[in-house]
């Protein structure tokens, strides 16, 4: 008889946690009264909070090119597509609309992400300039500024990403923690030779397969090599000689 109602009083306990358990579960998931956004910085090298981008890399027909700025919100997704407010903020030199564009700049319906896109327009001016622009997200009717702490890695805060733009060789962004683990210390000379031996432009954005960056790695030492069969060492603005390590 013991047996039996202790059995019978922890099957009710376990239900009495299982009911709050449950009420606790829907208060998470349905009190979604202050919404928020933030840039969505958790793979740092992928996903970086500033961009260096130089047009030079590209050929001279290319005139815009895109970049994009991961969102995240926190709160549950509608069935609504939501705007989300990205503001310049004071000291930019980049001008919206002349320089540089943003589209999609949105929470989709159903989404917890979104993507926005910054456009950039290549201008006769920054063949000789560097213009820099601090984007912010800022509150509107639907959401709020979401956490405005660091992520790992990242410089910025997770409200802050910035670009700098120029038709200038620049170093890329990511090259002393990305590209140098392959291809060594940067040089405006080596990477003009990479950019056209590898056809590859991309150079602020990592992540790149294993396989991938061991073919491009290895096609970058072959094609140093044969340079230098042909021409001798190849020496940088610097002076210094071009390596593949």
């Amino acid at each position: 008889m013991m047996k039996r109602l202790l059995t019978f009083i922890g099957a009710c306990a376990a239900l009495l946690f299982t009911l709050l358990g449950c009420k606790e579960d829907n208060k998470l998931m349905f009190d979604d009264s202050d919404p928020k956004v933030y840039i969505d910085k958790r793979y740092a090298g992928t996903r970086v909070d500033s961009v260096n981008y130089s047009f030079a890399f590209q050929s001279k027909d290319i005139l815009t090119d895109t970049v994009q700025i991961p969102l995240r919100i926190i709160g549950l997704p509608r069935n609504i597509d939501r705007p989300v407010a990205i503001a310049l903020t004071a000291g930019s030199t980049a001008k919206e609309g002349y320089h540089f564009k943003l589209e999609h700049a949105v929470i989709p319906a159903n989404a917890s992400d979104g993507l926005v896109d910054v456009i950039f327009f290549r201008r006769a001016g920054l063949k000789d300039s560097v213009v820099t622009a601090e984007l912010k997200v800022i509150a509107n009717a639907d959401f709020k500024p979401g956490y405005n702490d660091k992520a790992v890695s990242a410089v910025l805060d997770r409200l802050t990403w910035r670009f700098t733009l120029t038709d200038k060789l620049e170093k890329p962004s990511i090259w002393d923690s990305y590209w140098k683990n392959l291809f060594g210390d940067y040089s405006n000379t080596k990477i003009l030779f990479l950019t056209q031996l590898l056809d590859y432009t991309n150079w602020n954005q990592g992540g790149l397969f294993p396989q991938d960056s061991n073919r491009m790695l290895a096609q970058a030492r072959l094609g140093i090599y044969e340079y230098e069969k042909a021409n001798g060492p190849m020496f940088d603005e610097n002076g210094n000689r071009v390596i593949i390590p």
